[in-house]
Order: C-alpha cells, then sequence, then structure tokens
C-alpha cells in the first residue's frame, strides 16, 4: 500500500517543489513556537501596574504589593514547571516550590 501511495505521489512531485513545502513547514513551527513564548505572562508589566497603582508609604501598603507579587512569581513559576525542564528540575514538587519561598497560599493549599 506504502508503494502505491508513493508511486502515486511521485506523479506530483514536479508541480510542487519540497523546499516550498519544507519552509512552509518550518514557518508553522516557528510561528506556533512564537505564538507560546508571546503568551507567558512576564511579572515586569504587573510590577509596574502594582507599584503605580497599589498605594501607600505605611506597612500594609508594602506588604500589599509584595503579595500581590508574590502571586505573580508563583504563578509564572507553576506554568514554566509544565513547560520548561530547567525549572521543572529546580522544582520537581509543590513542596519544593514552598521551600524556596514562593507560597502566599501554598502551604494551605497543600495541607488539604
Amino acid at each position: 500500500l506504502f508503494e502505491q501511495i508513493a508511486l502515486y505521489s511521485e506523479q506530483f512531485a514536479n508541480f510542487i517543489p519540497m523546499s516550498f513545502v519544507l519552509g512552509f513547514y518550518v514557518t508553522q513551527a516557528f510561528n506556533r513556537w512564537w505564538g507560546q513564548y508571546t503568551s507567558f505572562p512576564l511579572p515586569d508589566n504587573l510590577m509596574m501596574a502594582v507599584s503605580g497603582n497599589v498605594h501607600g508609604t505605611d506597612e500594609r501598603g508594602r506588604l500589599v504589593r509584595r503579595t500581590l507579587m508574590r502571586y505573580a512569581n508563583l504563578s509564572s513559576v507553576l506554568i514554566l514547571r509544565s513547560v520548561s525542564t530547567r525549572v521543572r528540575r529546580r522544582f520537581p514538587s509543590l513542596e519544593h516550590v514552598v521551600e524556596a519561598g514562593i507560597k502566599p497560599f501554598f502551604k494551605a493549599l497543600l495541607a488539604t
């Protein structure tokens, strides 16, 4: 069956050049990778928004800003654990995330 398909496909080999097909494939693969890369939420923009909008020079304002950024860092770690082998090696389990200090609510979550 494979040989029959190969012989049938050989009739059309001169119509579409192989370099065009490979270029199309590489473009599609790169665009998919780039789309995934640009969809990662980076905490920098959020940090600027939090520091500009959460006011207060007292202890409460500082703690609110710090807690919000811990949540942002936690979400980045959890997202990157699922796609990056380096982050997965650094944080193989949720207990390692807690030990690293990225834990606004994780101790209570792990206790349940």
